[in-house]
């Protein structure tokens, strides 16, 4: 919708198309904006974008989170700020999550503004380099949950191992893998494969699911970076409700591009939180109050090699009536 895009200012339209770039499960995107006639913008996520291994919205309200919170850090770049209320409506397949407005701020900006851009997922092979002190201090301020690496790997390969058996994982998989021009899900590229990988990963595609032997020996790429990542963090949520959900995925998004400011990177492998069976031993590492809940498991390291880019839907693909 051009004519749309053309009625949002300039300024507005900067700090929508750089919150774009948030982070989401699969690269779905599942946002979308409805601009008001009184200059707010409705934040929404789209439930036709859904994702079917998160059938109680876990992700939803996490990712839509990150987005709220790249929203905030990229409107501070332009000396604006972003003031969320937060809605929580639903009708039908529509969350409507919150809304936002972009007003004047002073000369104060966020500390992350300038290092946005430097956020993506590294999905290289990190060094044993130890993460320094300040970054471990951050991290930890924003409730991630340093963890020995050892114990969270038995549990992945135990997930994985379930998840590679599970036709539901392999088809939502295979509907959110795209060639690389494709505008949102996940590439090859994005994804780091090996053309080996990639192969073995069709072959899953067309089998539905594998038998435990393949499904032990696909899951090892996961264990073997795990294996010689320096720091292991699970992110906890006070509890499943939405709102904690949507500040949990908000701090998410400060911790990943702290971990890129620094010169490191991060690459999210939750598959042992999305398990049901694997989940609750993942919290019991965390030492975690009672009723707190993990929503988020990621690697951290120096990385030897590049990020793969994601694409992104334009800003004219995200607006809705």
């Amino acid at each position: 919708m051009p004519d749309t895009v053309t009625a949002v200012p300039a300024l507005h339209r900067a700090v929508l198309t750089a919150a774009l770039r948030a982070p989401s499960a699969h690269n779905a995107q599942p946002w979308r904006i409805r601009v008001r006639e009184d200059g707010a913008y409705e934040l929404h996520y789209d439930h036709h974008d859904y994702l079917p291994a998160d059938p109680d919205d876990r992700d939803a309200y996490l990712c839509m989170g990150a987005f709220l919170e790249t929203l905030a850090i990229a409107a501070s770049r332009e000396h604006l700020r972003a003031e969320i209320t937060p809605v929580f409506g639903r009708d039908g397949a529509d969350l409507h999550v919150a809304d936002a407005r972009l007003v004047e701020a002073g000369d104060e900006v966020d500390p992350l503004a300038l290092r946005l851009v430097e956020r993506a997922t590294n999905r290289s092979t990190y060094t044993d380099e130890p993460l320094p002190t300040g970054l471990v201090d951050a991290l930890t301020g924003l409730g991630c949950m340093l963890t020995p690496t050892e114990q969270v790997a038995r549990i992945v390969r135990r997930a994985a191992v379930l998840s590679w058996r599970d036709r539901r994982f392999v088809s939502d998989l295979d509907t959110w893998v795209r060639d690389e021009s494709s505008p949102d899900g996940m590439t090859r590229g994005q994804l780091g494969l090996a053309g080996y990988e990639w192969l073995a990963l069709r072959a899953a595609f067309r089998l539905g699911r594998l038998p435990a032997p393949l499904a032990t020996v696909f899951s090892g790429r996961d264990i073997r970076l795990l294996g010689v990542a320096p720091a292991v963090a699970v992110l906890m949520a006070d509890s499943d409700r939405p709102e904690d959900l949507v500040a949990a995925g908000r701090r998410l998004l400060r911790a990943w591009v702290t971990i890129c400011a620094n010169g490191f990177g991060y690459h999210p492998i939750s598959i042992a939180i999305d398990r049901p069976e694997t989940r609750p031993a993942i919290a019991a590492l965390t030492g975690a109050k009672a009723g707190a809940t993990p929503v988020a498991l990621f690697r951290i390291g120096r990385p030897t090699g590049p990020a793969g880019r994601s694409n992104r839907i334009s800003l004219a693909s995200a607006l809705i009536p």
